[in-house]
């Protein structure tokens, strides 16, 4: 007979989830998500930028286009980033190397895509793109309140960048049909064509830039587990 304890799960001991494992449950999939750095500080950014946003008030009409227009160019801010800083490319200049640190990471995760470590944004690189967000609102923004709706958005932006990516590479099944299509086109970029697919939360940027084409248009690349090798 089960006791109390037992039938609460106390004083057992949790198995470890593996995202990578097959019959991933939609609750297991929150529940490792929800103890990752990167997820917990999103969170606790939006929540806070949320508060504040409600302590300035002034709402206008201006705060809904801002939002909007955030989230229309978000397809094109995802593609920039994708190509412009996860995929920059190692030099030298002046004799002295040249390389960022979260396209180290990057092209670690296109070595191994299965390795969770590599599933989610760099601390260091989140804090700095944090800091950027808040320091260029402030600057931009014509009000302060202007420059509150505007974290906010990215940052819950961010948030569902950062879920989608982690559930893209997770055991998890895509049940919804837009999901299934951002599930296949992600891991096409991964095990067919690093050069195609960029986006991950929406494919917009992709279809505006020419990087959506059909997958039997596309050959297989030999360096899309190895971006160094390009």
């Amino acid at each position: 007979m089960k006791t109390v304890a037992s039938r609460l799960g106390l004083g057992a001991r949790r198995t470890p989830i593996d995202p990578r494992a097959p019959g991933l449950t939609m609750p297991a999939a929150v529940s490792y998500f929800a103890r990752r750095p990167s997820a917990i500080f999103l969170f606790a950014m939006l929540v806070l930028a949320l508060a504040v946003r409600l302590w300035l008030g002034e709402f206008r009409v201006w705060d809904a286009v801002l939002a909007a227009s955030l989230v229309g160019i978000h397809p094109l801010t995802e593609w920039f980033i994708h190509v412009d800083i996860l995929h920059f490319r190692p030099r030298t200049w002046r004799g002295h190397a040249i390389d960022l640190a979260v396209a180290r990471d990057h092209r670690a995760h296109h070595v191994d895509p299965h390795e969770p470590r590599w599933w989610f944004i760099p601390m260091r690189s989140l804090l700095s793109a944090f800091v950027a967000v808040v320091t260029l609102s402030t600057l931009l923004m014509p009000t302060l309140p202007l420059a509150g709706t505007a974290i906010a958005t990215m940052t819950a932006l961010g948030l569902v960048y950062e879920w989608t990516h982690y559930l893209c590479h997770s055991s998890w099944r895509p049940r919804s049909a837009f999901y299934r299509e951002l599930w296949k086109l992600h891991r096409l970029h991964h095990f067919k064509n690093e050069n195609y697919w960029m986006g991950v939360t929406m494919h917009a940027g992709d279809r505006l830039m020419g990087t959506l084409p059909e997958v039997g248009d596309v050959e297989t690349s030999p360096t899309c587990r190895n971006l160094d090798d390009r």
